[in-house]
């Protein structure tokens, strides 16, 4: 065999390129883990579509209360990355609502409905001016295919009982 060095430290080529070769592919076995690894986290950050991703069909009824005429109003939400938003109107202008919050994997959503006031006629509280801007706390719960939320009423809060109800519209079947 040759040698590449005398003495002591002295090996042969063969053996040093046993020990290159070991360590290539100690190396290459270290990327394909770290590659494993980083695929395994895509999966588990970014699945595509959430379960309650998708068009939800809304609806908010406000009772009547006091003087002040209740109302219901029927809109398209959309959810994507289990965050939900929602509008009905032009923003800025009298009459526009929005809600917007994310919905936890438990279901569970703090919303957050948002507009501006309409007529008088169907405003309660101490804001009676069309147009002004308002907003107020909707806890609801959902599940794969529908939810409901209730307005929150609590000590100092003003407003009147508003019920929300969500129900997922079947997802479109793929063209061929």
């Amino acid at each position: 065999m040759l040698k590449v060095l005398e003495g002591e430290d002295s090996r042969s080529v063969g053996a040093v390129g046993r020990e290159y070769n070991s360590c290539r592919k100690g190396r290459l076995m270290q990327k394909f883990f770290l590659f494993v690894i980083f695929l395994a986290t895509l999966a588990a950050f970014g699945q595509g579509a959430g379960r309650f991703d998708g068009a939800w069909n809304t609806t908010v009824t406000c009772e009547p209360k006091g003087g002040t005429l209740g109302y219901t109003l029927h809109f398209v939400s959309t959810v994507s990355g289990s965050v939900l938003h929602g509008e009905r109107g032009t923003k800025g202008q009298p009459a526009y609502l929005a809600i917007d919050g994310k919905i936890g994997n438990d279901g569970n959503a703090k919303l957050i409905a948002s507009g501006n006031t309409a007529s008088a006629a169907y405003t309660h509280g101490p804001v009676k001016t069309e147009g002004e801007a308002y907003s107020y706390e909707v806890k609801s719960q959902f599940t794969d295919t529908e939810g409901k939320g209730e307005r929150s009423t609590g000590l100092g809060i003003v407003g009147r009982p508003c019920h929300w109800t969500f129900e997922k519209q079947a997802a479109e079947a793929p063209k061929p």
